[in-house]
């Protein structure tokens, strides 16, 4: 895969029961027509966010802070009100109905991805922090910030790689200035979830674009998420793939980011 994309002192204990299936079940690929995939409205391809477990305590956010303290990139086309840090994850909806940004991986070091409109000369430093739900730090990296506002990606590196079933809670501060509280933090949840054999054996087999609709059909979310940002980088001027990348985004109601240029390279530094 070419993506090689704290504040809070609270631990809460996280049970391993969402919503009927435990931590060692696992997914059942749903019938897909892997020779006829569409993204449409009416097509087949179709992403329901699985609800989080009920007892995560912190809910998240999506999207950061508004203009304050640092410069924006002047190059973003999103909208002004959606100028912000933005963590491309579902919201999804707890059994009690309450919100929360989470969502499920089939790899144990998955890549997050983020729109950051900060960029190098407009703001001090950014920090990725990987957190297990009891509050124990798994991982952390400086990020280096992008030339100009785009989405960036960190992959886990395998000193941090996640087990089956657990819940982490992941970070990304930006900074306006050394020795100063983050400006814009976006923070959520991830859970390494197996998949049965079936799943794994059409995966091995499938292309790239069917993976997508496979990993989206089964609600693996930031699988789907990553390999379809890879095929916008590798193939940018392929109309399929460019209207793969908007519907994925639409999904989780991030439109305004589709267009918006993504990076080839992580941004971690060192």
């Amino acid at each position: 895969m070419k993506f090689n994309l704290q504040h809070s002192k609270l631990a809460y204990a996280i049970t391993l029961v969402v919503v009927g299936f435990t931590a060692t079940q696992a997914y059942s690929l749903p019938k897909l027509n892997l020779r006829n995939i569409t993204y449409n409205d009416g097509g087949q391809v179709k992403f329901v966010p699985p609800p989080p477990p009920p007892d995560i305590g912190i809910p998240g956010d999506r999207v950061g802070a508004g203009r304050r303290g640092c410069a924006y990139a002047e190059n973003s086309k999103m909208l002004d009100r959606n100028k912000s840090l933005t963590a491309l994850v579902p919201v999804s909806k707890q059994a009690a109905g309450n919100a929360v940004v989470w969502g499920l991986t089939a790899t144990e070091r998955p890549t997050f991805l983020f729109y950051v409109p900060y960029v190098v000369k407009q703001a001090s430093s950014a920090k990725f922090v990987l957190r297990t739900a009891d509050n124990k730090l798994v991982y952390q990296t400086p990020v280096s910030l992008p030339q100009t506002a785009s989405v960036v990606s960190l992959r886990l590196p395998p000193t941090a790689s996640l087990e089956i079933g657990k819940q982490y809670h992941w970070y990304f501060n930006v900074y306006c200035a050394e020795k100063k509280p983050p400006v814009s933090v976006v923070h959520g949840w991830v859970q390494h979830k197996a998949l049965a054999p079936d799943v794994q054996r059409q995966l091995a087999t499938a292309t790239p674009n069917q993976q997508v609709a496979i990993y989206l059909n089964n609600g693996i979310w930031y699988d789907a998420v990553t390999t379809a940002a890879n095929l916008r980088v590798t193939e940018p001027r392929s109309s399929a793939i460019t209207q793969q990348w908007a519907s994925v985004l639409r999904f989780i109601g991030l439109d305004a980011i589709v267009t918006e240029p993504i990076l080839q390279e992580s941004g971690i530094k060192g």
